[in-house]
């Protein structure tokens, strides 16, 4: 919620473009080595913020404000005007010392990422109750929606099931009409706001982009909301 361009200079931004993690197991008799797979790992944003006051006092006011501003406690949504809309959620830490200069004071603070996949629009999709929605999923990384059906209630195979493309689907026990919410990202199940559990032949949903299409078992129109994601 705070605009750093607005009190500071920002410059000297430094990221990574794709950081990875590689794994490898030493073979005996191998040159090399066995690779045994790659996932993202964490990404960092690295930036000089400077503040800019001819009055020592008002620098120093400047700096205790931006320590304020960045002190978190859990990752907050940082966005960089360069990336045309596209934000990574990060935690903020400076612990060099500053560079002071004529009239001004320079801060280095580094974004740490632990999620490094950048999030862009938030969708919402409507299943009518007992119906179908085909819809397209933009970015170009998974995401885990958010579903939630107001009146849920099981359909003639004694579950309320939600399908994905004929295949993952998310199933719950639901007799009577009753609040469905499921957090597939966050792996809760909650009816009437009591949690439960998924049937143990189904699993949390997982939205590839590209065109999809889900399918209710039951009725109760469910609204699936989801966060576009990009490498």
């Amino acid at each position: 919620g705070h605009d750093l361009t607005e009190l500071y200079a920002v410059s000297d931004l430094r990221r990574s473009l794709l950081p990875r993690e590689l794994g490898s197991e030493d073979v005996p008799g191998m040159d090399g080595a066995l690779f045994t797979g790659a996932r993202l790992g964490v990404r960092t944003t690295t930036l000089t913020l400077t503040a800019r006051a001819k009055d020592m006092g008002r620098r120093q006011q400047l700096a205790r404000q931006l320590a304020e501003i960045l002190n978190v406690s859990e990752p907050r949504p940082l966005q960089v005007s360069i990336d045309d809309g596209l934000w990574l959620m990060a935690v903020p830490s400076s612990g060099t010392d500053a560079t002071r200069w004529l009239n001004a004071t320079s801060f280095e603070v580094e974004f740490v990422s632990h999620d490094p996949l950048m999030r862009g629009d938030e969708r919402t999709v409507t299943v009518p109750s007992g119906g179908s929605v085909t819809f397209t999923v933009g970015g170009s990384a998974p995401t885990m929606p958010l579903v939630a059906a107001p009146a849920a209630r099981d359909g003639s195979g004694g579950a309320w099931i939600l399908t994905l493309d004929g295949g993952m689907y998310l199933a719950a026990s639901v007799p009577s009409a009753a609040a469905l919410e499921a957090d597939c990202e966050g792996r809760t199940l909650t009816v009437n706001g009591e949690t439960a559990l998924l049937r143990p032949d189904a699993d949390w949903l997982v939205l590839e982009p590209g065109m999809h299409t889900l399918a209710m078992t039951g009725t109760g129109a469910a609204s699936v909301k989801f966060t576009e994601r990009w490498v």
